[in-house]
């Protein structure tokens, strides 16, 4: 992989945030609840994105809470369209199978089953299959959810004899196996905000960059995952060779005032909570 700048090609960003479920606790196959703080992530990461000088107009795609049709049928059509930079960006909530190998990404209509059902998702192993076939150079995923960070084992052990996952590269809200804390309804969850105040901090963000500077942020914020550790974001695979980065922001960016929580606070009470790391009953 060489150094990519995305400018002047037909690049493409899917953003999907599912902040409303049909089926919530309690009912009994419902996941833990609605998660309004993805409601900002959406708004505020779209913003940030139309202001970077990256994607041009039409490029970025938004999806409230899709479907898991929805969500396919548009990675899809971003994955035919895009032939410079593909931006997949996920926020909700997420499971891993029983023995933590896979990563099911909670759509809408999501439900827990008994056994191993787990209806209305989408394996993240689909996602990559998705990716790897797509016409982009390079690929971005960002994910902002639990277990993101199981991703990356996921991507290591993806069956690839032509090597095409190599121009896919993640960007993961917390270390694996770990659930995450998601904020309240005033605001985006912590790992966006941060993500987005990277962003907009204005002149050229290149992806090793971003990563070490929402690091930084979240560390001096002392977010913390569910039982008390520390929320730190992952990235595959760091460091970075200085010839082998993704430009995502191309600058001068003129940040908004966004006020950053103090040190400890999460956001909010509201977590980001699902079934366990496995997923039977």
């Amino acid at each position: 992989m060489s150094r990519f700048d995305p400018r002047g090609k037909a690049n493409r960003a899917l953003l999907a945030g599912v902040s409303e479920y049909d089926h919530t606790a309690p009912d009994p196959q419902g996941v833990a609840g609605q998660l309004p703080a993805v409601r900002h992530n959406r708004t505020t990461l779209e913003d940030a994105l139309h202001r970077v000088g990256v994607f041009g107009a039409g490029e970025v795609r938004t999806l409230a809470s899709p479907a898991p049709d929805d969500f396919t049928g548009a990675l899809r059509r971003a994955c035919r369209e895009a032939r410079g930079l593909l931006l997949l960006y996920f926020a909700g909530h997420a499971v891993t199978s029983t023995s933590g190998n896979e990563l099911h990404l909670q759509m809408r209509t999501a439900r827990v089953l008994t056994g191993h059902g787990l209806p209305g998702s989408v394996s993240f192993s689909q996602v990559l299959g998705e990716l790897a076939e797509s016409n982009a150079e390079q690929v971005v995923v960002i994910l902002d959810c639990c277990y993101a960070g199981n991703a990356a084992g996921i991507w290591h052990r993806f069956d690839d004899p032509k090597r095409k996952k190599h121009k896919i590269l993640l960007l993961m809200s917390v270390q694996p196996n770990r659930c995450i804390l998601g904020g309240d309804a005033d605001v985006a969850t912590p790992f966006t905000r941060e993500l987005t105040g990277a962003l907009d901090a204005g002149g050229e963000v290149w992806l090793s960059g971003l990563y070490a500077a929402v690091k930084e942020r979240m560390a001096a914020a002392k977010y913390r995952a569910e039982d008390d550790d520390p929320q730190r974001p992952q990235a595959l695979a760091p460091p970075w060779d200085p010839e082998a980065d993704v430009l995502l922001a191309a600058g001068p960016a003129v940040p908004p005032h966004r006020p950053r929580p103090g040190a400890g606070d999460p956001g909010g009470g509201g977590r980001l909570r699902h079934v366990g790391r496995q997923h039977h009953r």
